[in-house]
């Protein structure tokens, strides 16, 4: 039999709209729900020859985007209530995927780490009913689904700062599945913690910050550079981090314990070290007391001082110039993910899927040029936001004149002419348990494009707003 196997993930679906019509809290936007929901009634059904599945690999909603913002929400009534607002807000999206189990396609559901809470008894019932009757299937305990030759699972078990405790959240599901309190607190996740002491409390003032690619230690530099008065937070949260979270992996990437994946990165290291040396002027003890004082501008910004912010910001991005095109490379993957799709390649997989970076890729992980195995990612449907080009130019008068006009936009988070949905999925195509095509491509028309580099630039290319 001829299967159709089609990856989604990252969808982000929830939080509250801003102010006129702006996303707000939303990195999914209501223009992308109606792209969602297209993509999915697209989709055909099971027939006596062909099969056709859709798995949702993680990140489906975003509690950490629902007010009250909580970096994990264990009290099942108001994790119940965040998953209410959001499955209403986004009704078009849960219809579409009613349709497509009513034509017999099997839908898998799995979990990735801004939604660990739809694996609590109460909240993953409330989760299911909303889904109906079908070929329906969640997975939630850390396991991967696998269909023969193709892997596929969310990824962030393998990111430091968003591996889920498994053990810890069994423990919890267990205890509210009896009533019992959750003794002692589930160990929320560093990245989670992130999100909702620094990230949230920033998007405020800056709302890019969640939109910039690649999303992790590379963009402190330039909220340090900003004046952000939460970056004395993001150090000293890394401190923290760095003290109680790091644990060690093996060659492959797995977890040397099993409640936890981590090992700290050196370059994480070197860009707070960086974004530090920014906002002191080189002298770190003066971190605090610096980014206070920047954190001012927003008030009363002299020209003095604003150019002596964009100084520093010129400096934070031209120095991550090769770490910024890398993200948006489509085959060039970081090793974090590469190391244990290789891994799995040696298993015998011919296909590993992975989401959770929000960044499309396509990586051969032979030795020579066979199409396969291969590394897939299945990208996002949030929206993303990259530099311009210009920016990145030789002639350093130049880039600085075009740094100046972006940043003046994120200043006053005109973001229109920045912000992008490019969302994008995998398709594998199988006969009889054999691999006859795998890629990624764009899911913003009903023509199968592939995603390139060159078409990914393209998209998401500054100057006017799509959709």
């Amino acid at each position: 039999m001829h299967t159709s196997i089609y990856v989604i993930s990252d969808l982000h679906l929830g939080g509250s709209p801003g102010e006129n019509g702006r996303p707000g809290f939303q990195i999914c936007p209501p223009r992308t729900h109606v792209l969602l929901k297209q993509f999915i009634d697209r989709l055909p059904g099971r027939t006596p020859s062909s099969d056709t599945r859709l798995v949702i690999a993680g990140d489906i909603v975003d509690f950490l985007a629902e007010e009250p913002f909580l970096a994990f929400t264990p009290d099942p009534e108001t994790a119940r209530k965040k998953l209410a607002r959001i499955l209403d807000d986004t009704a078009q999206v849960w219809e579409a995927l009613q349709r497509f189990a009513k034509r017999d396609g099997a839908l898998t559901l799995m979990l990735g780490n801004h939604d660990i809470e739809l694996a609590l008894p109460g909240v993953r019932q409330l989760f299911l009913d909303r889904m109906g009757p079908g070929r329906i299937d969640f997975i939630y305990d850390n396991e991967a689904f696998t269909c023969g030759p193709v892997l596929i699972e969310h990824g962030n078990r393998f990111d430091e700062w968003n591996a889920v405790p498994h053990g810890a959240l069994r423990r919890v599901r267990s205890q509210l599945s009896r009533a019992l309190p959750v003794k002692p607190e589930f160990p929320v996740l560093p990245g989670s913690r992130l999100v909702i002491d620094v990230m949230n409390p920033l998007k405020r003032q800056y709302a890019f910050i969640d939109l910039l690619k690649p999303e992790d230690a590379g963009a402190l530099p330039i909220v340090a550079a900003l004046g952000a008065a939460g970056f004395r937070d993001v150090w000293q949260f890394f401190q923290r981090f760095r003290q109680t979270w790091a644990v060690d992996f093996d060659e492959n990437r797995e977890p040397q314990d099993q409640e936890f994946i981590g090992a700290g990165d050196q370059s994480d290291q070197q860009l707070f070290d960086l974004a530090q040396d920014i906002a002191s002027g080189g002298d770190a003890a003066q971190v605090g007391a610096v980014s206070d004082f920047l954190g001012q501008v927003a008030e009363a910004v002299s020209d003095k001082v604003r150019a002596a912010r964009r100084s520093a910001l010129f400096k934070a991005i031209r120095s991550t110039v090769n770490k910024h095109r890398d993200a948006f490379a489509v085959d060039k993957e970081l090793d974090t993910y590469l190391t244990p799709a290789r891994a799995a390649a040696a298993a015998g997989f011919k296909v590993v899927v992975y989401g959770h970076t929000h960044l499309a890729k396509h990586v051969r992980l032979g030795a020579n040029s066979d199409a396969m195995p291969v590394y897939l990612n299945s990208g996002t449907w949030a929206d993303l936001m990259r530099m311009p080009d210009a920016i990145w130019q030789a002639d350093a008068d130049r880039a600085a004149s075009a740094l100046t006009a972006f940043v003046a936009e994120l200043e006053s988070n005109a973001l229109d002419n920045w912000r992008r949905g490019v969302p994008t999925y995998v398709k594998i195509d199988l006969d009889d348990n054999i691999v006859c095509a795998a890629d990624v491509y764009f899911a913003d028309s009903d023509a199968q494009e592939r995603v390139t580099t060159g078409a990914l630039m393209q998209k998401l290319s500054g100057g006017s707003s799509h959709g």
